[in-house]
């Protein structure tokens, strides 16, 4: 899967799996290896807090959870999508 570049505040971009700027959230897929790996546990902690300050919502799914519960997945992304949408337009 390929990844976007976010402009993140003036000193570059944050690569992100999928993004809905105008909503203003990050969807990031995180393979099997992140969830036993501190490290790459970590940077996702730092990336997740780095997208929050810049005003991004942040849905965090495993990889392997988009082929079993494709559904959940897509329904979840959609309400916060809306959601955030209907509450920057109040």
């Amino acid at each position: 899967m390929g990844s976007f570049l976010l402009p993140f505040n003036e000193q570059g971009r944050l690569k992100v799996d999928l993004p809905c700027a105008d909503a203003r959230v990050a969807v990031e897929l995180d393979g099997g290896r992140h969830v036993g790996d501190p490290e790459a546990y970590r940077r996702d902690r730092r990336k997740d807090h780095l997208l929050q300050e810049q005003g991004y919502f942040v849905l965090w799914f495993l990889a392997e959870d988009v082929g079993k519960c494709l559904e959940q997945v897509l329904d979840a992304i959609l309400r916060t999508v809306t959601g955030r949408r209907v509450s920057s337009s109040i």
